[in-house]
C-alpha cells in the first residue's frame, strides 16, 4: 500500500449503562458493528448467531431462536435486522418485502408467542429509520412502531407505516424517549 486512509478516529464515549439508567439488563443481536459498539457502550451483552450477516440472506430464523433462548438470561433483548434498509438502499421493493415478511414470520411472530406464553411481557417492534426506496438513503420523518403487552392500551391505528406513526398523536422526537414509554407504559 502506498495510502493509508485513517478513519474513525476519536475517543470512546463514555455512557451511562443501561442497567444504571433503567435497573434492567440487556442483550443484543446484530450483525452491524455500530451497534455491536453500541451495545458494549451501554454495557449489554451481545449474543453472536451464525448466519446473521446483516444483509437480505441473514438467517431471521437463527435470529429468532437465539432471543428466545435468551429470554431467561436479560430483561431486554434488542434483535437488530439490517436487511430490510439493505434493501430500500439498493431501491429494491420486493427484496424489502420478503425481508418484513421474514421479520414477522421468523422473528415477531415466534418471539410474540414465547413472550405470552411467559405471561407478562412486553414488546416493542420498530425500524431505527426511515430509508424510503425511491430514494435509496435514510430520510427524517416518522417511524411506525408497534408495542404490545402488559399495561399497553391500544390506539385507533389500523395500519404500521409511516402514515399511521405521523397521525396517530404519539410520537417521540427522541429515540431514548420511546424506550422510556417502552419501559413504563
Amino acid at each position: 500500500a502506498t495510502n493509508v486512509w485513517l478513519w474513525g478516529l476519536g475517543r470512546t464515549p463514555s455512557l451511562t449503562s443501561f442497567h444504571e439508567l433503567h435497573g434492567k439488563t440487556g442483550k443484543m443481536i446484530t450483525a452491524v458493528d455500530l451497534l455491536r459498539g453500541l451495545a458494549a457502550l451501554i454495557g449489554w451483552d451481545r449474543i453472536e448467531v451464525p448466519g446473521a450477516t446483516g444483509y437480505t440472506d441473514t438467517d431471521y430464523a437463527a435470529k429468532g431462536r437465539y432471543a428466545i433462548d435468551a429470554l431467561d438470561s436479560t430483561d431486554i433483548i434488542c434483535v437488530h435486522v439490517e436487511a430490510t434498509d439493505e434493501a430500500s438502499h439498493e431501491g429494491d421493493a420486493a427484496a424489502k418485502i420478503a425481508a418484513l415478511e421474514a421479520i414477522d414470520e421468523k422473528i415477531v411472530a415466534p418471539l410474540h408467542a414465547a413472550l405470552r406464553a411467559r405471561g407478562d411481557y412486553r414488546i416493542l417492534v420498530s425500524p431505527d429509520h426511515p430509508t424510503p426506496i425511491h430514494l435509496k438513503t435514510h430520510s427524517h420523518g416518522f417511524v411506525p412502531f408497534a408495542i404490545a403487552g402488559a399495561g399497553v392500551s391500544p390506539d385507533s391505528s389500523q395500519t404500521y407505516d409511516e402514515a399511521a406513526a405521523a397521525s396517530s398523536g404519539l410520537s417521540f422526537p427522541e429515540g431514548w424517549q420511546l424506550m422510556n414509554y417502552f419501559l413504563k407504559v
